[in-house]
């Protein structure tokens, strides 16, 4: 199969103005705010801390929601300006903050955003910050769920919710594979030793960087057409299954056919190799045998050179031979 390059921009920690608050949860339809860090802060408390606790309060309360002080209220703790209040100073804050949040989820969604539009985009992050807001100081894991909030928290009329939350599902594997840990991978070479009577009962462990995805919509092949500069248009709903690994400095997206994806799938669940390969056979029940082994040996010495894999194990053969 094709496999297709995502360039790796240059990792950098993202940033947000959210403190750190232990014990923080969000869920779905639930405020959870540095109100929680208020807690025994007596409301005469002037102290620095105090304000700067009132401040982030203020700032990261959602814009779905009323300020958390009153025009007094305000007043009483923070500074007026020439030509504004000491709330609508706040506000600023507050719509900046809001603003970096939603520009940190276009990031990493920016295929998402191509789909719905510009406006789509924005009161969909607008709705997720709502639901999930940020809980601590770094950005890099904010947007992680994205497709269960489109699933499952978005208005019913929300557009196209089964292709966004596809979508979504292989940006964020993007971002996760981006970042996920590295392993030197399991070459050719590295299976020689393998004795030719333990090969059926083989078993792989893939590297942390790898995601296998199933989909009800192409959205692979429309995320690629969105990159080629191409104004692709949403596909009618159509399973796919699509691999997201990287490998050196590139991550890659490679699509699969059902049978590969039931052989791989396995694989990556701990089964043995034989066991594995079997799971092709319904797939590929019109070709003889020949021509279905030398397929399904062909896709295995490619999931093995493009670094998928990083361990083999067959020391259970090892030990019921006594070796």
């Amino acid at each position: 199969m094709k496999r297709q390059t995502t360039e790796i921009d240059a990792l950098h920690e993202r940033a947000s103005a959210t403190p750190e608050t232990k014990g923080s949860h969000r869920s779905i339809g639930r405020r959870v705010s540095t109100s929680v860090a208020l807690a025994g802060v007596a409301e005469e408390d002037a102290s620095l801390r105090s304000r700067q606790l009132r401040f982030a309060n203020a700032v990261t309360t959602p814009e779905s929601l009323p300020a958390p002080f009153a025009q007094d209220s305000a007043a009483k703790w923070f500074t007026a300006g020439p030509r504004m209040t000491a709330l609508e100073r706040i506000e600023v804050y507050r719509r900046a903050y809001h603003a970096r949040l939603v520009e940190c989820l276009a990031d990493d969604y920016r295929t998402v955003q191509h789909a719905l539009g510009e406006s789509g985009f924005e009161d969909l992050c607008r709705g997720y910050i709502a639901s999930f807001p940020s809980t601590g100081p770094n950005l890099n894991h904010f947007g992680r769920r994205m497709s269960t909030f489109v699933r499952d928290g978005a208005p019913e009329s929300f557009p196209l919710r089964a292709f966004v939350a596809d979508l979504a599902t292989l940006e964020w594997a993007i971002v996760e594979v981006i970042h996920a840990a590295s392993e030197p991978p399991l070459t050719p070479e590295g299976l020689r030793d393998v004795p030719q009577d333990a090969w059926g009962d083989l078993r792989l462990e893939a590297t942390p960087a790898f995601r296998l995805l199933r989909f009800d919509y192409p959205v692979n092949a429309y995320f690629q057409a969105f990159r080629d500069d191409e104004s692709p248009v949403v596909p009618a709903a159509s399973p796919s299954a699509t691999v997201v690994y990287r490998s050196g400095a590139m991550v890659w997206r490679m699509d699969l056919t059902p049978p590969m994806t039931e052989v791989l799938a396995a694989l990556v669940a701990g089964e043995p190799l034989g066991e594995a390969l079997g799971r092709a056979e319904a797939g590929l029940s019109h070709l003889d045998e020949a021509a279905m082994g030398a397929l399904v040996t062909t896709w295995f010495r490619e999931w093995v050179g493009h670094g998928l894999f990083v361990r083999a194990d067959w020391s259970r053969v090892a030990a019921r031979s006594g070796g």
